[in-house]
């Protein structure tokens, strides 16, 4: 009790202390902790995750952008920060009574916080995680009470639904657009549920597009200045053209009848961001990207794709020769299966347009029929099948980076009213059919359905359904879409040992230290770019760094590899072991055959691969060929 009573006591001396300082006008605006500077208002990017907008590191979602362009707009200082750097730079601080009441004085200088908590899709993320009600709650009690807070996005409203009420004043959860309300609240300084008419949102997002958002995001530069990760989700429109009778489990069609951006706007907004540095776009932000701009979206089930304007946006982008990898996420299945002809104009501009590794994401969610007549799903199995053999038509030839240029993804969602054992049973008979037509799915996403209204999992024939999908679908696939020798270029490397980055390899800089190439350990990461296949290597590569691979083996989700181009002079054992045929043995003789070369040839011990084979009394290169050079 003595304890809580001194850090309650602490913490109220330092907002009293903080008050008196505001009053005189004495104002601390450095974080030690981070060596940045906090000022004007704080805005916590907590990420979103919702079926057409996505913002998980390495990507930057455009609601987090609009709320900026708000403070952009006005010349309003403000303070970005993700979740990822509260707690890597603030939350073991709440653990110390001293540590928290400085950073409430900190925190005190402020005059407010907006706080984004976006993410309805579950799922896991290897470089960055959604902030959870319980990191919300820590932090309303650590921001002082005397400031404004305003919290957005659907995770708030989907917590609200489930009963949270954070004991907080000076707390508004809006449940329309962040943006718009921050901004009505700067205007009047009266709190009230604001949605943005047509010219705040092109404004905010062409002001967001060169905010703080942007310019001092983690992955937008590398520690030592390169160019990062950082992928721009770019929004065409939201809303979706199922408006009417929309899937039940989906938050999209509660946004009434689909709302365009201009292609202009589009463009203008991308090029503000490659002018603060961007190098990747993805456009995400949108339902189905066949059905942007379409005909007859009021009055028919099906509406009629328009490939003009998504040819102007696609085209234009790409002409701008600044953009490195350019994407696309979402399509209905539906409207490609009725309306063939002008979605294959559009599938062709995708294919022209388009980087390597692109992914069309077709959400079946079920293929029985009781499923979907109950939940309105948006596409059956045979229109499914359809759109996945067009795909499959013009995308399949592989691009630059050793991927093919456009593939399908599908979605399945458990628990949906009207779920039975048959459910599943009906599931694996599409993915059955699909493969005996040697048809390709880039990735097969199985999750759980999200909220209220919905009926229990049958967990038994639900995990049954996952693990036959794993083993006998995707492990296949993977083996026939890269098999073993494919070469995969600029693999953006991610986290060492564990396929989740650990804070430690952010705040450690040996894990970005070139002297540990090629030692003992496990690497992973990935290309950049929409769904990326998870790459994992058996030695270490400096993390946020990149490198060309080679395929060596397959798991169910994922693949090995061995980089190309290591010297056969400088090659590591463990890269040796990491080439399909060369194990440890063959491996350590080639280091001892080369130490010896070395005592009369130190700078150049082999000159050639024939000849460190046959010094190490080796007959068969394998494919080392493929991955080591002079």
């Amino acid at each position: 009790m003595m304890v809580v009573a001194a850090a309650v006591e602490t913490e109220v001396e330092a907002e009293v202390e903080a008050a008196e300082k505001k009053r005189s006008g004495e104002v601390r605006r450095c974080c030690p902790k981070t060596g940045t500077d906090m000022e004007g208002w704080l805005v916590l990017d907590g990420y979103e995750d919702e079926p057409a907008a996505f913002g998980v590191p390495n990507y930057l979602g455009f609601h987090i952008r609009y709320i900026c362009g708000v403070l952009e707009s006005r010349n309003i200082p403000y303070t970005y920060m993700t979740i990822d750097q509260w707690r890597l730079n603030h939350k073991k601080r709440l653990q110390n009574p001293s540590e928290r009441a400085a950073l409430k004085r900190e925190l005190s200088e402020l005059d407010g916080a907006v706080i984004l908590a976006g993410a309805v899709v579950p799922g896991k993320y290897i470089r960055g995680t959604p902030i959870s009600r319980k990191e919300l709650d820590e932090f309303l009690a650590t921001f002082p009470h005397e400031q404004p807070v305003l919290a957005g996005g659907w995770a708030i409203r989907h917590w609200r639904h489930d009963g949270w009420m954070p004991l907080r004043t000076n707390l508004f959860c809006t449940v329309q657009d962040t943006d718009a309300t921050l901004n009505h609240f700067l205007n009047t300084s009266e709190w009230s549920h604001k949605r943005r008419n047509s010219e705040q949102w092109n404004e905010w997002a062409i002001a967001g597009a060169q905010g703080k958002c942007v310019t001092q995001h983690p992955d937008l530069k590398t520690v030592d200045g390169a160019p990062g990760p950082l992928t721009f989700e770019v929004e065409i429109y939201q809303g979706c053209v199922r408006f009417k009778r929309g899937c039940k489990f989906c938050i999209e069609p509660k946004k009434g009848v689909p709302i365009w951006r201009d292609e202009s706007d589009i463009i203008k907004e991308v090029s503000a961001a490659l002018d603060n540095e961007v190098n990747h776009v993805r456009i995400g932000g949108a339902t189905d990207i066949y059905t942007y701009k379409a005909d007859g979206v009021k009055e028919l089930e099906y509406p009629i794709p328009n490939p003009e304007p998504i040819a102007r946006i696609l085209h234009g982008l790409r002409e701008d020769e600044r953009i490195g990898i350019l994407h696309v996420d979402n399509g209905n299945p539906s409207i490609v299966a009725e309306n063939l002809e002008p979605a294959t104009e559009i599938t062709k501009t995708m294919i022209e347009t388009l980087s390597d590794g692109a992914v069309l994401s077709f959400g079946l969610e079920s293929a029985d029929p009781v499923v979907h007549k109950e939940n309105w799903l948006n596409c059956n199995a045979e229109q499914l099948q359809i759109a996945i053999r067009h795909i499959n038509e013009y995308g399949r030839e592989r691009g630059e980076r050793g991927l093919p240029k456009l593939l399908p993804g599908l979605n399945f969602i458990a628990g949906l009213n009207g779920e039975t054992k048959e459910s599943y049973d009906a599931n694996r008979r599409l993915l059955d059919g699909l493969r005996s037509e040697g048809l390709w799915l880039r990735r097969i996403n199985i999750r759980q359905v999200e909220g209220q209204g919905f009926q229990e999992i049958p967990q038994d024939s639900f995990r049954a359904f996952k693990k036959g999908v794993r083993e006998e679908i995707d492990r296949p696939l993977l083996e026939e879409m890269f098999p073993i020798g494919t070469v995969l270029r600029e693999v953006w490397w991610e986290s060492h040992e564990d396929r989740i980055r650990r804070p430690e390899q952010v705040l450690n800089s040996i894990h970005r230290d070139v002297t540990i190439h090629g030692k003992s350990g496990i690497t992973f990461g990935r290309q950049i770019g929409a769904y990326p296949i998870l790459v994992g290597v058996p030695y270490q590569i400096p993390l946020e760094s990149e490198s060309d691979i080679m395929v060596t083996g397959h798991g169910m989700r994922s693949i090995s590899g061995v980089e190309i181009g290591l010297s056969m002079n400088s090659v590591t054992q463990a890269q040796l072991e990491a080439i399909p045929g060369i194990g440890s043995k063959a491996a350590w003789r080639i280091i001892s055959s080369r130490a010896k070369a070395a005592r009369n040839s130190p700078e150049r011990p082999f000159n050639n691969l024939e000849q460190a084979f046959r010094d190490s009394g080796l007959q068969s290169y394998g494919l080392a060929e493929k991955v080591l050079i002079e």
